[in-house]
């Protein structure tokens, strides 16, 4: 813990979540351009196909899942340590420690096996890390909710965030019943993902200011 601190000491954790907002969005559109399908649209496709072992794009994807792990963990730890200065629960704190790093191992197992190739350890990973950002949102909009002085857009978000991954979730179960579900479900596992984005930048841009 005490490297850790001094890391944040040498380089803050808010320059971090930038890192991680540029680098993810970066290396999703070079992943998009690389699909190279007329017919990809947010409706029809979801995030996961990028990483079909067959497309050009799988390389670019796969790697963005990868090294944007560790990325998000070391903000997550940062803006932990943020709230707990600031008078938040140290026990919700640990929990929700434990879930990012929960998170991106499901990530990271996700990313190792692409659908196309083994569905299964996929759908496990993508399963874990959709649970482990819906718990780490809620756990931070809370202690967010509880603590003075912090801006209510931040939390906000965060629930937006539960949101989107909830009603993705949901329709993407329900397309077992009628692929007529796939549309909502594409569209709100993009919507996850851009409001996830915005999570960071903003999370990024308050830690830097509040100092």
């Amino acid at each position: 813990m005490e490297k850790l601190n001094r890391f944040y000491e040498k380089f803050p954790g808010s320059y971090i979540a930038y890192i991680g907002f540029i680098f993810s969005v970066a290396f999703m559109s070079i992943a998009i351009v690389l699909y190279n399908d007329p017919s990809f649209t947010i409706f029809t496709h979801y995030i996961s196909d990028l990483g079909a072992s067959t497309k050009g794009s799988s390389l670019f994807w796969n790697i963005s899942m990868i090294i944007s792990a560790p990325i998000r963990i070391l903000f997550g730890f940062y803006l932990l340590k943020f709230l707990e200065k600031r008078g938040a629960n140290k026990k919700t704190i640990k929990i929700t420690a434990y879930f990012m790093v929960i998170a991106a191992i499901g990530s990271t197992v996700l990313a190792l096996n692409p659908h196309d190739i083994s569905r299964l350890f996929h759908m496990l990973g993508a399963f874990v890390y959709f649970i482990g950002v819906i718990v780490i949102q809620i756990s931070i909009s809370k202690m967010e909710l509880k603590t003075e002085n912090v801006p209510k857009y931040l939390p906000f978000v965060g629930i937006l965030v539960v949101a989107c991954y909830v009603l993705f979730l949901g329709f993407e179960i329900s397309e077992l019943i009628s692929e007529s579900f796939k549309l909502l479900a594409c569209f709100f596992e993009w919507m996850a993902f851009f409001s996830l984005m915005a999570w960071l930048v903003l999370h990024g841009y308050y830690t830097q200011i509040a100092k």
